[in-house]
């Protein structure tokens, strides 16, 4: 098995594990923003132990975009093994959606009623408003499609951190030799 593979499993298993703590402490704690971004700590863990490990086994000297290849499967993998646990964990508790509306619905109010400045702005607001209070009267499970999209832009991200690792790594690697 391949670092990139191993260690994205095994940082997927740490993810979920981590959000499952959270979940369980606190629903609160589940839906925090720091702790939500927080958990990309042990995605860089992963991703970089992954790469140091490719390295050690197959050099510094390869192209540039072999040398990412591992810490981004890593990442692909632990991303994927995240929203698998989210996707499962609304589907388990479909409140847990009813609460992400409602804080999505109290956070725009309240930057609606603090002012845009933009009209443009602001009645795109009003109606993301109508569609969430429309959504939280006739409650449906977690949709599929927004979950995907979201890993699938995720891995946007998860790129330019994989590149990002694969740098660090490729660069202190060269300086040991």
């Amino acid at each position: 098995m391949t670092p990139g593979v191993r260690y994205g499993f095994l940082g997927g298993a740490v993810v979920a594990f981590y959000f499952a703590l959270l979940y369980v402490a606190k629903q609160d704690l589940f839906l925090s923003p720091l702790l939500q971004w927080g958990s990309m700590v042990i995605y860089l863990f992963f991703m970089w132990r992954a790469s140091q490990e490719d390295c050690d086994a197959n050099g510094t000297k390869r192209d540039f975009r072999e040398v990412v290849r591992t810490p981004f499967v890593a990442f692909l993998l632990i991303n994927l093994c995240y929203w698998l646990f989210y996707y499962g964990l609304h589907l388990y508790d479909p409140g847990l959606l009813q609460v992400e509306m409602g804080l999505e619905l109290d956070m725009l109010k309240s930057q609606l009623s603090e002012g845009l400045g933009d009209p443009e702005q602001a009645n795109k607001f009003r109606e993301r408003i109508q569609e969430l209070e429309k959504t939280m009267q006739n409650p449906q499970p977690q949709p599929l499609g927004p979950v995907i999209m979201r890993m699938c832009v995720g891995a946007l991200g998860g790129f330019g951190l994989a590149a990002g690792v694969a740098a660090l790594v490729r660069n202190q690697k060269s300086k040991q030799a």
